[in-house]
């Protein structure tokens, strides 16, 4: 039986509070016993889930030193460096708990996933064949390794074979896309994709594609009454960008605007977005509202420390006296 405190934790991990789940995670560790590595490894991992990798590294060697043949300590340092993109290191780590009945799933995906980072594609498609993982996601490190090994046609059959399993999967529809573009051209699949997006019982993911095929086709307009269709039934925040640079692409910047301003609210990390919101504001002549929002959104995100650059960016824009 679980305690409260931790399904307090997972009720935090999963709504995404990972900073209120480390707080909690450190007070559990104070109150209970200094020698148990299991809130400190926790810690570690909500740290890790909020892009803390540095802190969450140290937290994690802590928890490794008190049991150094804990598989959860082991795992915590893994995801840390794999967050610091020292994935060589990640690697070992993983290695030692790849065998490890409960932690086994997560142990071969980090290494799956520090295998693609470093291109190690033969190695990947080895362990692929003994491990005994769910068929779809072995089939998509399958993909994702053939792609990097240019065998095109092969990761387009394993791609359909992906998506047989799990039909219309969003990634599964997106990386076969890419695929059919570099084997058939864009103007062919966006006519293929055109036909699909206008069938009605056919999920959403198809319309996502088509109007960003149109987009990249230089079609905006197209795309944008697709990304209205979207909208329509509740978009997520994904799509709804995707309808803002849809938006400043068709000149429409008074539009796409206060869109990306709602967005960056949300995800304040997103760099694509950041700088298409200020490309828009210069466009439009808004740079002074740019300067204003920045300065309300770092009173909402005061840790997020890239965006005092953007403030001191945007008056040296304005030839604002720092």
């Amino acid at each position: 039986m679980t305690s409260p405190d931790y399904n307090e934790y997972r009720e935090l991990i999963k709504k995404g509070q990972y900073i209120k789940a480390v707080h909690l995670a450190e007070m559990a560790y104070l109150e209970g016993s200094r020698n148990n590595p299991f809130w400190l490894t926790r810690q570690a991992a909500a740290l890790s889930r909020a892009g803390k990798y540095d802190q969450g590294y140290g937290i994690a060697k802590q928890a490794l030193a008190l049991k150094p043949s804990d598989p959860y300590s082991i795992l915590a340092v893994a995801e840390a460096l794999s967050g610091l993109k020292r994935m060589d290191e990640a690697l070992q780590y993983y290695e030692e708990i790849a065998q490890d009945p409960k932690l086994s799933l997560y142990a071969r995906r980090g290494m799956l996933y520090c295998l693609s980072e470093l291109k190690q594609w033969d190695r990947m498609l080895q362990l692929l064949g003994p491990w005994e993982m769910p068929p779809a996601a072995s089939l998509q490190w399958k993909v994702k390794a053939l792609i990097g090994q240019d065998r095109l046609q092969e990761a387009i059959e394993a791609c359909r074979q992906w998506l047989e399993i799990e039909p219309d999967n969003r990634q599964g529809m997106w990386a076969l896309t890419e695929l059919e573009i570099q084997r058939d051209g864009l103007e062919a699949v966006l006519k293929k994709m055109g036909r699909l997006a206008k069938i009605g019982s056919r999920p959403p993911v198809y319309k996502e594609i088509y109007a960003s095929l149109c987009r990249r086709a230089g079609q905006p307009e197209l795309a944008l009454k697709q990304y209205e269709k979207l909208t329509q039934s509740g978009a997520d925040p994904w799509i709804l960008q995707q309808q803002a640079f849809a938006l400043k692409k068709s000149g429409k910047e008074s539009e796409a605007v206060p869109m990306m301003e709602e967005l960056l609210k949300l995800d304040p990390k997103n760099f694509y977005l950041h700088s298409s919101y200020i490309s828009a504001c210069k466009k439009s002549r808004q740079l002074d509202k740019a300067l204003d929002f920045y300065e309300n959104l770092v009173e909402l995100h005061p840790d997020e420390k890239p965006l005092y650059g953007r403030i001191k960016k945007l008056q040296k824009m304005l030839g604002v006296e720092i």
